[in-house]
């Protein structure tokens, strides 16, 4: 079977437009992935920076703590030496 020269160029030129077509779907494709791994990094660079404010958090409350037991002590202490005193 022979196409005529008309339906050659037109086969031709729908093989073209489907390569176009193609290799645009393929870039966007790509831009993407590229999107979805900046945002991925962003979010591991959100999630690392999250730990050290909670292990800094962490590390605020246990001196916290321990600086209200030692003000409680000294307070007890105070007031033996207050009784001690009179």
């Amino acid at each position: 079977m022979k196409l005529t020269q008309k339906a050659q160029v037109t086969l031709f030129g729908a093989c073209v437009a489907s390569l176009i077509f193609a290799g645009t779907g393929y870039a966007q494709a790509k831009l993407v992935e590229a999107k979805y791994e900046e945002q991925n990094k962003q979010i591991e660079l959100y999630k690392d920076e999250l730990n050290d404010m909670q292990g800094q958090l962490q590390e605020y409350t246990k001196y916290k703590a321990m600086y209200e037991c030692m003000a409680v002590e000294k307070d007890q202490l105070q007031k033996q030496v207050d009784e001690l005193s009179k």
